[in-house]
């Protein structure tokens, strides 16, 4: 970005504001979202030839919904290639510790049988636990269930000594005695019938992690359709101490998660990333050569010296709960939350900004030096003083505990945004560049800092009664549960551009978490609970009936 000022002149011009998005109909997002490579033929051909009634599709007396299951702590499902809705537990209430139990339960949307597949012992310290699962694509041949999950401390082996060992002296740190640092995991298991059998748990990746400071551990598992298994990690920092903005502040005395230049921005380690590794049988997994940080890419040399980890597909992210791949163009969509603040500040950067993402290719998403479209600014927690905005085509990392690259592959922005408080969104400080061409209006979000993707639905002719209407087809389900349960779907047009609309406005749903679509076409939601508690979590079916 070009306009860039000292700390200096941007305190001395605070008071200058500027006017984003004016005369535009609207809040922004950015435009020109398509991919070049993305596959779709018409739209005869994609949606199977079926004619689509938008008229008919948007009519939400046309809905019916059913509530299928009721349990505490949902945190995400997947349908089996049977109809069966699969979904896992975290094992504990948000913010208890100590050990938990897991579970995936199952209920069949036919029969309403209900039943538990697999308990599994989980560590439980804030948003540990149960996280994601996902079936494989062969699974009719070969029963095998990835899950995402926290182990227990006894279970947990040594992994070594914390990395940022050198130079942090928890005794010199006021507030905490040290690093609990463990690993989260990714498991494959296999099932037999309703069972899925524990003792058959093969260990695909380990995640390290540090357990003494909520939050952001992702957790989702998305398969893409040349069968790459897709990871999504949060950046497991916390920014409750950083006034909602940004946490980069890598003092010798703070404790390291305090900084997300450890994690999303540093090329050596697999938090706050979409990470993409191709399974093998005997447990191991490859690597896709297209990758951000491969020996195909160039990066031979820093793999050996452990600069770069070639499981890395998109860096840069906060805490990407949901993802979400298209089964006919193999596209990823990412949603991630934003943090917490409501204003712009001239000092530090932008407010809350929430978003959403259309995948093309490997990238860095540029967290925590820019979210959504706009960058932060360089702060010395120690004199309090700002500097200039980061660079988001000239990134560097020189944080003392990146144990990567110091210079970072370009920012990408994100294809949707929504700010935390929408009065405040419209005045920037006058460092903040407008944003580039391309930009189109979209129905205004409610505001708060919540975003999850469901599905990028594609309709056949062969789905039964209760499928959605091929008006859906190419169309990406979204949710922001902490914002008014709001449920909304991203149509991405030919000309690159986006439109955002509301799904089933008039469902009271309480904090919708994660969508997928059955083998059938029914749409099936899975809602966490009320606030925090994740008491009461249900599985619904929604069926189109015009």
């Amino acid at each position: 970005m070009s306009n860039q000022r000292t700390g200096e002149e941007s305190a001395s011009n605070s008071s200058n504001k500027r006017r984003l998005l004016q005369g535009i109909g609207g809040l922004g997002a950015i435009g020109l979202a398509g991919c070049a490579d993305e596959t779709d033929d018409d739209e005869e051909e994609s949606n199977g030839g079926a004619e689509p009634d938008p008229d008919a599709a948007t009519n939400w007396d046309n809905y019916s919904v059913t509530e299928l299951d009721v349990h505490d702590n949902m945190m995400s499902m997947d349908v089996a290639p049977d109809g069966r809705v699969f979904y896992i537990t975290r094992g504990a209430t948000f913010g208890q510790e100590g050990d938990g139990t897991a579970r995936v339960n199952y209920v069949d949307p036919n029969s309403d049988e209900t039943g538990t597949a697999l308990e599994l012992p989980v560590r439980i310290t804030d948003e540990d636990g149960g996280q994601g699962l996902v079936f494989d694509p062969d699974f009719e041949e070969n029963n095998y269930v990835y899950i995402f999950y926290t182990p227990t401390e006894d279970a947990t082996e040594d992994i070594g000594e914390s990395p940022y060992a050198e130079w942090y002296d928890p005794s010199q740190d006021e507030e905490h005695d040290g690093i609990d640092y463990s690993y989260m995991l990714v498991s494959r298991f296999e099932m037999e019938d309703d069972e899925i059998d524990a003792d058959t748990e093969e260990e695909i990746i380990r995640i390290p992690y540090q357990r003494d400071l909520c939050c952001h551990l992702g957790g989702y598992l998305e398969f893409g359709p040349e069968g790459e298994l897709y990871i999504s990690t949060g950046d497991d920092s916390n920014t409750f101490e950083s006034d909602g903005f940004v946490p980069i502040d890598d003092q010798d005395a703070r404790h390291p998660a305090f900084d997300a230049q450890r994690t999303s921005g540093n090329t050596a380690d697999l938090r706050g990333k979409i990470l993409r590794i191709i399974p093998e049988d005997d447990g191991s997994y490859s690597i896709p050569d297209d990758n951000l940080f491969t020996e195909d890419q160039g990066y031979g040399d820093e793999i050996e010296e452990g600069l770069v980890k070639p499981e890395i597909y998109v860096m840069g992210l906060r805490n990407p709960y949901t993802i979400a791949v298209d089964e006919e163009t193999g596209l990823l969509h990412v949603a991630d939350y934003g943090p917490d603040g409501e204003e712009w500040d001239s000092d530090r950067g932008p407010m809350g900004l929430i978003e959403y993402r259309q995948i093309c290719e490997a990238s860095n998403a540029g967290w925590p030096f820019f979210h959504a479209y706009y960058p932060y600014r360089r702060y010395d927690f120690a004199t309090e003083e700002s500097g200039q905005p980061f660079w988001p085509d000239n990134l560097r990392n020189d944080s003392a505990n990146n144990t990567g690259l110091e210079k970072l592959p370009p920012v990408t922005p994100a294809d949707v945004w929504f700010p935390e408080s929408s009065d405040s969104y419209v005045e920037a400080p006058d460092w903040v560049d407008m944003p580039k061409p391309g930009e189109v209006s979209w129905p205004e979000f409610p505001d708060g800092g919540s975003a999850n993707t469901g599905p990028r639905y594609r309709h056949s002719d062969e789905y039964g009664e209760g499928a959605l209407d091929p008006y859906f087809d190419g169309k990406q389900f979204i949710m922001a549960p902490f914002n008014d349960n709001w449920m909304g779907y991203i149509t991405y047009n030919d000309d690159g551009s986006v439109d955002v609309n509301e799904f089933l406005p008039d469902e009271d749903f309480e904090t919708p978490n994660d969508m997928e679509y059955g083998p059938d076409g029914r749409l099936f939601l899975q809602t966490y609970g009320p606030g925090f508690s994740g008491e009461d979590g249900r599985i619904f079916m929604i069926e189109y009936e015009a």
